[in-house]
């Protein structure tokens, strides 16, 4: 597939609108060429369609990285592939992590009504400290023992 007919995403033809207001801005375009091209960035469905609209002016021009062929992309000189692309700050749940996720949830699940029946019924308010800190020190320390992937993964 050529770069030319990549389709591009909203970010990219909002980056063209905004890129095309600095050369407006600069008075490298009249208002009314600048409304035309404008209205072309809108409608753009193609990365091709919006590297027609820089062609006659300098830099800037627009961030059209992400509308790039699917096979591979390249980043600061190495090449990663598609899948990889957004997932380098998610964090990979554990086995301790998934199981204090579950002891805060039974412990919110069970513990709230728990405490609000203790509470009324005995006068028991303080259980809601025992609980809320369960449930805060558990589902804190799950995220502290999520793991970043490895980079082959």
């Amino acid at each position: 597939m050529a770069t030319a007919e990549i389709r591009v995403s909203d970010e990219e033809r909002d980056s063209a609108v905004t890129t095309l207001g600095v050369h407006l801005s600069t008075g490298r375009l009249e208002l009314a060429e600048y409304e035309e091209r404008c209205g072309k960035a809108v409608a753009a469905r193609t990365r091709g369609e919006l590297e027609e609209l820089f062609t006659d002016l300098p830099a800037p021009h627009p961030d059209l990285s992400s509308a790039a062929p699917p096979q591979l992309i390249q980043k600061a000189g190495q090449l990663v592939s598609p899948a990889t692309r957004g997932r380098k700050n998610e964090l990979v749940e554990t086995p301790a992590s998934k199981a204090l996720e579950v002891v805060a949830g039974v412990a919110f699940v069970f513990g709230i009504p728990g405490a609000i029946l203790l509470t009324i019924f005995a006068g028991a308010w303080w259980v809601f400290l025992p609980v809320v800190f369960v449930v805060m020190v558990a589902g804190g320390t799950s995220d502290a023992l999520k793991k970043k992937p490895h980079p082959g993964a």
